[in-house]
């Protein structure tokens, strides 16, 4: 049922048709059935400036924001010949410059979008919450993207995911989502395997990079590819979790066929990169 509150006869001013500027003018949408009526309270009881203040400060409103920042070259070059320059070398290191990107989540943070809009990669971003995709893919329309709305583990079907106060702490895992803080709310998603993924949308089975960071699932869906399909990322990124200072090929968690295919080349504070012995051979 939609919200509805009496006009006040001694102001011209309708709270929700406000709030509903507001949501258009801001977000780009309508109003939630949660979010309209709390935010006509706060109009009436704090005035219009603590409505925008908490709207515009909002994290949906940051990914909208900060989505468009790719879009800026960052290259300090004339007329981006170092853009171009990276762009070329990639292509002779990286012959299927395609990036798969599980858990892509938004614009702020990813592994994939400078690639795909600055160095001209095509890219498979795949995220679980049907929020996050939709505004990913019309944040990353105008570049090589491809967004689906799916969530990744090593079986196929239905699965409750679990929401997080933050969208990069959401999983199929709820001790994964609840290790971060509270569990926000939970949807049920459509759970499809990483092969099933690829095969559909004709990635080659030599491709570029794989980038996962899908809280706790990681080591599922790596195993189940490298066990189950001929499909080989030359890179992959991969967030390790709280054991990131001791990451081995040699943990219990991953398939015998990582010890045998990769090695570890780099790490950062989150992730580590991996590299198909491939590479080096070539």
């Amino acid at each position: 049922m939609a919200f509805a509150r009496k006009k006040n006869p001694l102001s011209p001013v309708d709270p929700v048709e406000i709030v509903t500027t507001i949501y258009r003018g801001l977000l780009g949408r309508e109003p939630d059935e949660m979010g309209l009526p709390n935010f006509v309270e706060l109009y009436e009881s704090q005035g219009l400036q603590k409505v925008l203040e908490a709207i515009g400060g909002s994290e949906e409103m940051r990914k909208r924001v900060s989505a468009t920042d790719y879009r800026k070259h960052w290259s300090l070059s004339q007329f981006r010949e170092v853009e171009i320059l990276l762009s070329l070398m990639t292509a002779s290191a990286a012959p299927s410059k395609i990036i798969v990107d599980v858990g892509a989540a938004g614009v702020h943070l990813s592994n994939s979008i400078d690639l795909i809009s600055s160095i001209g990669w095509k890219g498979i971003l795949v995220e679980a919450n049907p929020k996050d995709a939709e505004i990913l893919a019309e944040a990353v329309k105008d570049i090589d993207a491809t967004v689906l709305n799916y969530a990744v583990s090593d079986s196929e079907g239905e699965a409750t995911f679990f929401l997080g106060t933050h969208p990069h702490h959401s999983s199929l895992k709820s001790e994964m989502t609840s290790w971060w803080g509270p569990i926000s709310g939970e949807i049920t998603v459509t759970k499809r395997r990483l092969p099933n993924i690829l095969k559909d949308h004709n990635v080659p089975e030599i491709f570029g990079v794989l980038s996962l960071d899908i809280e706790g699932v990681e080591f599922e869906v790596i195993n189940d590819l490298l066990d189950n399909s001929n499909y080989r990322p030359q890179w992959m990124i991969i967030e390790w979790g709280e054991k990131l200072y001791e990451a081995t090929l040699n943990d219990e968690r991953l398939t015998e066929k990582i010890r045998h295919e990769y090695s570890i080349v780099g790490g950062t504070e989150a992730n580590i990169f991996l590299q198909h012995r491939s590479v080096t051979e070539s």
